[in-house]
């Protein structure tokens, strides 16, 4: 979902009464982690734990010591020393031990950002399993200072065979545990949310964005990747974000704000979505949990992301407020208004913005 802009949020200010909106501020996690980890089996299931109970929590695992280490992983985790397993939020400072991730996670997510990041289009090649993706940064306030773009390549559920793949597990004797009897190491071990590739290194690209950015500065990046024979494309996620390169401190290298964006429908569907094609996807069908709603806007404006039933009773307003062109995200809990689960049975997912444009998309709902 994309940051509010200001002017939006002086329209809706006068327009009516206060809505949900599409523009909420993102927080890009970061878990340092490895297989050798005797404590990072606990440490993948507490961070499932938090990107279960916050929607807006962009989840990236970097691995080191392993056989998904990569360089860019090994320059993080010289530059910022952590034990393991240890976790940044948006890079804002000191490292946080997983025990009270929930916790940070929350007090992250309060507030604005200055900067909103979208995917403009991006299109897979079953082929050649060439991934393309426009970025862009749209600034809804002043900035100023070394502030860069970056496209990180994450893969979901990857397995392996041997000790660079097989989970240490401390909590294999403790009682309760989900990890108890699974084995010291866990052989198979689903690791979740591995970084693959970041394409810009570790710090992202310099240059492209003005020292002096201001309200309304937008800049756009073209990033292409190939995926590997060996990653399963269907488990692929982009994570787009805007950082600072600022300094040598822990703190100069804040990110600002970021998006995601999961490869599946084009493996499984039209291999293309951008602005130039307005679309409704629903990743996860039926609910059981939750639902990922990935949809895009061919033009800036007014939109309402709404759950509806069978009736044609609103059940729902998932988001409702300015929303950028471009592609945009949401998550849905299976909850009504009044964040109550919902009945079992079949809903509308319907998208309607001020220019027309009408897509629906039916779901079904299992808790």
């Amino acid at each position: 979902m994309k940051k509010l802009l200001l002017y939006a949020l002086f329209f809706l200010a006068i327009a009516g009464p206060s809505m949900a909106q599409f523009s909420i501020s993102k927080v890009v996690f970061e878990e340092f982690t490895g297989a050798w980890c005797q404590y990072c089996a606990d440490g993948s299931y507490r961070a499932e734990q938090m990107n279960s109970s916050f929607p807006d929590a962009v989840v990236i695992a970097v691995h080191n010591g392993d056989d998904m280490e990569i360089a860019a992983g090994t320059d993080l985790a010289g530059f910022y020393n952590p034990s393991y397993p240890q976790a940044m939020f948006n890079r804002s400072g000191a490292l946080v031990s997983r025990g009270t991730w929930s916790s940070t996670m929350s007090s992250s997510l309060q507030g604005a950002s200055l900067v909103t990041v979208s995917m403009d289009s991006v299109s897979y090649d079953p082929q050649t399993r060439q991934i393309s993706a426009i970025v862009r940064a749209m600034f809804t306030g002043p900035a100023t200072g070394d502030m860069r773009l970056n496209l990180v390549v994450t893969e979901d559920r990857v397995t392996g065979i041997g000790s660079g793949y097989n989970q240490a597990n401390s909590d294999n004797n403790t009682p309760g545990h989900p990890y108890q009897n699974a084995g010291n190491p866990i052989v198979g071990f689903e690791h979740r949310h591995v970084a693959r590739e970041y394409i810009d290194g570790a710090w992202g690209n310099g240059g492209l964005i003005p020292m002096t950015a201001n309200f309304g500065t937008s800049v756009s990046q073209a990033y292409t990747y190939t995926v590997p024979v060996d990653f399963d494309p269907a488990n692929i996620t982009l994570v787009a974000y805007v950082g600072r390169y600022d300094g040598t401190g822990a703190a100069d290298r804040r990110i600002l704000n970021g998006e995601e964006f999961d490869l599946m429908p084009l493996v499984v569907g039209v291999n293309t979505m951008s602005s130039d094609d307005p679309r409704l996807e629903i990743l996860g069908n039926p609910l059981t949990d939750r639902t990922k709603i990935v949809f895009a806007t061919s033009e800036a404006g007014n939109a309402r992301l709404e759950v509806i039933n069978m009736l044609g009773q609103q059940v729902a307003v998932l988001g409702e407020g300015f929303a950028d062109k471009g592609i945009h995200t949401h998550i849905w809990d299976g909850t009504n208004a009044a964040k109550n689960p919902v009945d079992n049975g079949m809903y509308l997912i319907r998208l309607v913005t001020e220019h027309g444009q009408t897509l629906t998309k039916r779901i079904m709902v299992a808790h």
